[in-house]
């Protein structure tokens, strides 16, 4: 094909023009994944309980401390329970 041909097949409409086509994105792991669930759903439930602890009419910091705690601590056991889980069923889990 000549040059001035593929020129103006790249310029034509629906083309694939001049510019490169996109990088594909890297797969994330299970393991990446799941902390990234576990993140987003973490922080929701820590900006309900902050959320909740500070619209309650008598406002008790001890609660929100134990809130966030025992969010925290559900986040792990989650972890946990999904390294167990995803890694009996996809092998790549436990690599990182």
């Amino acid at each position: 094909m000549s040059r001035r041909l593929s020129r103006q097949l790249g310029k034509a409409p629906g083309g694939r023009g001049i510019e490169p086509s996109p990088r594909p994105r890297a797969a994330r792991t299970p393991t990446q994944r799941l902390n990234r669930i576990l993140l987003l759903g973490g922080s929701g439930m820590a900006a309900g309980a902050v959320l909740l602890a500070l619209l309650s009419p008598p406002f008790n910091p001890m609660a929100l401390g134990i809130n966030l705690a025992a969010i925290g601590l559900g986040l792990l056991m989650g972890k946990g329970i999904g390294r167990f889980v995803f890694g009996r069923v996809l092998p790549t889990a436990g690599n990182k």
